[in-house]
């Protein structure tokens, strides 16, 4: 890495940037799968911005950002999903970021979080056609099923991943 990485809690300045980050990553990882429409869609009901200032101010959920020599490339969510100790993250990294580590210092830092949360397993998913997310999952994760989920009316494959803590 030829730039200085850090991770912190995001603050609402962040909603911008996290906002910018999601709809590049999501347009390159999902644009050929689900479709660019599609895509559009979730990034404005999943990431409008009351939506985000309302995951900062909970304590239950970590949103945490990465930023590369104070702009910010990559974020990450997660919080508990089970009362039996089961918890997810979500996490995106720019893709001119990817290779460099951010990924694996953001799932470390959500793991911190989720302890905390007193969650023991985190569970994932993972659309099967999502090549750069399945390597992620299979470099960090134990792949334990598959399903099928519903996205933009149409089925599609997903690979359920999960690491204990």
């Amino acid at each position: 890495m030829s730039f200085q990485t850090s991770i912190r809690p995001a603050e609402p300045m962040d909603i911008a940037d996290i906002r910018r980050v999601a709809r590049t990553t999501w347009h390159t990882v999902y644009d050929d799968i689900l479709g660019a429409e599609t895509v559009e869609e979730h990034l404005k009901e999943g990431y409008a911005p009351p939506l985000l200032e309302q995951m900062i101010e909970l304590e239950e959920v970590g949103l945490f950002v990465s930023t590369a020599d104070d702009d910010v490339v990559a974020y990450m969510s997660c919080g508990m999903t089970d009362a039996t100790g089961f918890g997810d993250l979500d996490l995106y990294v720019h893709p001119d970021y990817w290779g460099e580590g951010i990924g694996t210092e953001l799932l470390h830092r959500g793991e911190q979080h989720l302890h905390e949360l007193s969650v023991r397993k985190i569970r994932d998913e993972v659309l099967a056609e999502n090549e750069v997310g399945n390597a992620f999952y299979r470099s960090h994760f134990e792949k334990v099923g598959e399903r099928t989920t519903e996205v933009g009316g149409q089925e599609h494959p997903v690979n359920v991943y999960e690491r204990r803590l």
